[in-house]
């Protein structure tokens, strides 16, 4: 998940789309563009973004000053504020390709825009369609690593209603649910714990419909160690923390990659960061501290440690390089 803080340490069904407006998980700095431009620093035309994007924008009007700035993605308004600068990071992104336009208007009811196009990936589907009948999971894939906070999507439908769904990890019965009526698709996550502990699982989801029909699909998953903190006491996960770059972070390249294993649970073999799924740098301990390269625009970059009991630890988070 991308902030650790914000780890969900219970069962939710969150689907909404939700709005963050936050400046101090990020290193803002947004150049002011020549007179009588708006110009978006961040995300950067066309790359793709890990989860939650980070938008950085400023204008500077021919005269007179900025009054009001707007957000809007596929044409949907999502953000305004007053000023001639901006700096968001906006929740509910769905997956795939969006068009980005930011608009400002100065106190003379001159307008200002800037437009790109850009694409999310990494986020839980919103929904999970069903053809025919059965259980359909669409999150996790088979084979794919997942955070030990086991996020997922599934859908299903019976030959009736369905009256009562369940999902296994193993033979841990971790998740029941009743749904609403006309409900056919659930989005949820399920808090770290001893059925997720990292290594390879089976995640099963059984559904039952008003006649007592049984419907089952199963995937493959591998969890790992991810990085975060209880919002209550001094308890940490297993993971790897960051010292810098933050998430959503300008930099220059070459920009320093700092981050370090900690309350492992076994002695850490490698390390490996990688940028856009190529890899950057390696070391051979619990500490990754190395200069990485790298072309201008928003990359994801991702950091991997093993342990010396084949353990996974994964961090993930944007870079934006200036």
């Amino acid at each position: 998940m991308k902030f650790p803080s914000l780890h969900i340490l219970k069962i939710n069904f969150a689907i909404a789309a939700f709005a963050l407006c936050v400046s101090s998980q990020a290193s803002a700095a947004c150049p002011e563009p020549a007179s009588g431009h708006l110009a978006i620093c961040q995300p950067s035309a066309n790359s793709t973004i890990y989860q939650v994007p980070h938008f950085e924008a400023t204008a500077n009007p021919t005269s007179g000053s900025i009054t009001n700035m707007k957000v809007y993605i596929d044409n949907k308004l999502i953000f305004q504020n007053g000023g001639g600068s901006l700096d968001l990071f906006e929740g509910g992104v769905s997956n795939g390709t969006h068009h980005l336009v930011i608009n400002a208007w100065d106190d003379f009811g001159r307008l200002y825009q800037a437009s790109e196009n850009f694409s999310v990936t990494g986020n839980l589907p919103f929904t999970c369609s069903v053809t025919g009948v059965g259980v359909r999971i669409c999150s996790p894939a088979d084979g794919s690593a997942v955070s030990q906070d086991v996020g997922f999507s599934a859908g299903f439908k019976g030959n009736t209603a369905i009256k009562f769904v369940r999902m296994y990890l193993d033979s841990a019965d971790v998740f029941d649910f009743a749904p609403t009526s006309g409900q056919n698709s659930i989005v949820g996550t399920v808090s770290a714990g001893a059925n997720s502990a990292p290594g390879n699982h089976i995640l099963t989801i059984i559904a039952w419909d008003t006649n007592n029909t049984v419907y089952k699909s199963s995937v493959s998953i591998k969890t790992y160690y991810e990085a975060g903190c209880s919002p209550k006491g001094n308890t940490c996960n297993p993971g790897i923390y960051q010292t810098t770059p933050n998430d959503g972070d300008d930099v220059q390249s070459p920009f320093r990659v700092n981050a370090s294993v900690q309350n492992n649970t076994a002695s850490i073999t490698a390390m490996k960061a990688y940028l856009n799924g190529i890899q950057v740098g390696a070391s051979s301990g619990p500490t990754f501290d190395q200069p990485i390269s790298a072309a201008k625009g928003t990359h994801i970059l991702v950091i991997q440690a093993w342990d010396t009991a084949g353990k996974l630890y994964r961090l993930t988070e944007n870079v934006n390089v200036q």
